[in-house]
């Protein structure tokens, strides 16, 4: 920095003619490539016996260390929405939530259960160490209980 100068003008100087952000003038489409995410309307059914609710910590705790915190993010929207009727756009991780089972695909609606099953072998041995002790401690835990 120049003696004398001050940290507010390390910035160049504007000349007043900024460009409007992308899509504010209206003019402008989106990228050709760009799609909308289409509506969608989740029902509830019973989940597995065993399983979890959504809101327990086990979800956040391990199912977010295994699939990521967007999936399970998404995945609490969804049975957010199924249970109060709502419909919603369809969710980025949809093919995660589907791949991993903890939603399916009905004939005619995306289907979510109300509890979430125990995270399955191979994902819990993908585990970081820390997380795959607590997951061990908590599994020991449950068949005690």
């Amino acid at each position: 920095m120049a003696p004398g100068a001050s940290a507010r003008q390390v910035c160049p100087p504007l000349d007043g003619n900024r460009n409007p952000f992308p899509g504010a003038s209206g003019l402008e489409s989106a990228r050709r490539t760009a799609q909308s995410r289409v509506e969608i309307s989740p029902t509830v059914e019973p989940g597995p016996t065993g399983g979890y609710e959504m809101t327990h910590p086990y979800v956040r705790r391990f199912w977010v260390a295994a699939i990521g915190p967007g999936a399970v993010a998404d995945l609490l929207r969804l049975a957010a929405a199924a249970q109060s009727g709502r419909s919603l756009r369809t969710p980025v991780h949809l093919s995660t939530l589907l791949r991993e089972g903890l939603v399916r695909r009905g004939s005619s609606a995306l289907i979510v259960p109300d509890r979430v099953p125990p995270l399955p072998r191979p994902l819990a041995d993908r585990l970081t160490p820390q997380i795959r002790r607590q997951f061990v401690a908590d599994l020991k835990e449950h068949r005690t209980a």
